[in-house]
């Protein structure tokens, strides 16, 4: 019943003043449902508002090993990822599962958009929970946050991208490069009345493309489609992915609809000053191969708990 209300609220557009009552019932079904993360929610202060967070102990049939901060991407929710957190501690791992800037309650309920500077909301859960290192797991989009985060926070150990995704960008040109090559000329021209007519034109006659527009500058907190654009043509990893040190672990689904399988690679080498770098491509034959390894999370899991298994052992 919960993520009947999640699948309602998701589709509902942003100024519906049905959205936030969806999004509450399906937040209090949730908790009715697992009252564990009723009773282990909190909150972090963030900007003079707030983020939230579950804080998942490790198993009490294992030692503490570690903590892992899990976080979701472009539109998931943490209580959408708390089985996952769950997973991981009963391998031992203390996980705090956040919610930054344009996820969840943080956009829901404290109105903040998302911005690249993912380091910013990471560091606010730190210092909250007096974390001195960590290893940072993001999902989908948070496969390109979390090394933005690690980038520039030096507590971060260890990065899971689960999946890798290096330009936000790049997976709406994989669908339609003609297209994504007109947006970025104009964009990039400072086009902004060409491109607003352009999107404009093409959401009125494709009700599907009005609803992912309109969902992006939500989240983004763009005003229009034309800063949408620029936005999703800023969130690249190319810009920092030199400065990032720690051991990284890159997931990729070898038939993903979202992320081209290029991507892995092309993450991987840009990678150079990392203390290791594991790749992972999941296949057809381990049904595993979607976005986020949907029809195999288990293998997924799996995979990284003895990535993180090791590499504690190395540590």
């Amino acid at each position: 019943a919960a993520f009947y209300a999640r699948a309602a609220e998701f589709y509902l557009a942003p100024g519906d003043r049905k959205k936030l009552p969806t999004y509450d019932r399906f937040v209090s079904l949730f908790d009715e449902a697992v009252p564990a993360a009723r009773a282990a929610r909190t909150s972090v202060p963030f900007e003079g508002k707030s983020l939230p967070a579950i804080v998942i102990p490790a198993a009490d049939s294992a030692p503490e090993k570690h903590v892992v901060l899990l976080h979701g991407g472009f539109d998931s929710l943490m209580e959408e990822l708390y089985d996952f957190g769950l997973a991981l501690a009963e391998a031992g791992y203390r996980i705090v599962l956040f919610e930054g800037p344009g996820q969840g309650a943080a956009l829901r309920k404290s109105g903040l958009a998302m911005k690249p500077d993912w380091e910013r909301p990471v560091a606010a859960v730190l210092n909250h929970f007096a974390i001195e290192t960590c290893t940072i797991l993001g999902i989908s989009l948070g496969g390109l946050l979390a090394p933005r985060a690690a980038a520039f926070e030096p507590r971060i150990a260890r990065v899971i991208c689960w999946d890798v995704l290096d330009e936000f960008f790049d997976c709406f040109a994989s669908r339609s490069a003609a297209l994504a090559r007109t947006l970025a000329l104009l964009s990039r021209s400072g086009a902004r009345r060409a491109l607003n007519a352009l999107l404009g034109s093409a959401m009125r006659r494709d009700a599907d493309l009005a609803w992912v527009l309109g969902h992006g500058m939500h989240v983004s907190g763009s005003r229009d489609p034309y800063e949408f654009v620029g936005w999703l043509r800023s969130l690249r990893t190319a810009d920092f992915s030199n400065r990032i040190t720690q051991d990284v672990l890159l997931l990729a689904g070898a038939e993903d609809h979202i992320v081209p399988v290029h991507q892995l690679l092309r993450q991987a080498a840009a990678l150079t000053s990392a203390r290791s770098v594991t790749t992972r491509l999941f296949t057809r034959r381990e049904h595993a191969h979607n976005h986020c390894q949907i029809g195999n999370a288990g293998l997924a899991l799996r995979v990284m708990t003895d990535w993180l298994d090791a590499n504690a052992a190395a540590a």
